[in-house]
């Protein structure tokens, strides 16, 4: 499946619901530089979605992985718990592409970058 980092081509079928909860824990989760929600093609609205996460780069470094390992059950527990619901949370590293390729097919639900200064919205 083909996302891009330009989040208004890629969420067309946002929740509003999802999206506010999405927000809401990427808005509280300074970790997380980026989030995708992403509902797996021919899953029910009940169906376990995936949430696809790239991470800010530590202050002393480019390394993720600590952080990933430190918080990634419990980020995964809290995403559970909000959206009550099956959630499988993705990490991938970056930087990426302007349009780059991940595992499965989907729609993407929520796209939020708002805390990444490499991408620019005019």
């Amino acid at each position: 499946m083909k996302i891009t980092l330009d989040p208004s081509l890629d969420a067309r079928h946002q929740s509003a619901r999802t999206s506010s909860i999405l927000s809401d824990w990427y808005d509280a989760t300074p970790a997380i530089l980026r989030l995708w929600a992403i509902q797996p093609e021919g899953a029910s609205d009940a169906g376990a979605m995936r949430v696809v996460v790239m991470l800010a780069p530590s202050l002393d470094g480019d390394d993720t992985s600590l952080a990933w390992m430190a918080n990634g059950d419990a980020w995964a527990n809290e995403l559970r718990g909000r959206l009550a619901g099956a959630v499988q949370l993705e990490q991938i590293d970056g930087p990426l592409p302007e349009e780059f390729e991940i595992d499965g097919e989907g729609v993407v639900l929520s796209s939020l970058c708002w805390r990444d200064d490499t991408f620019s919205q005019d």
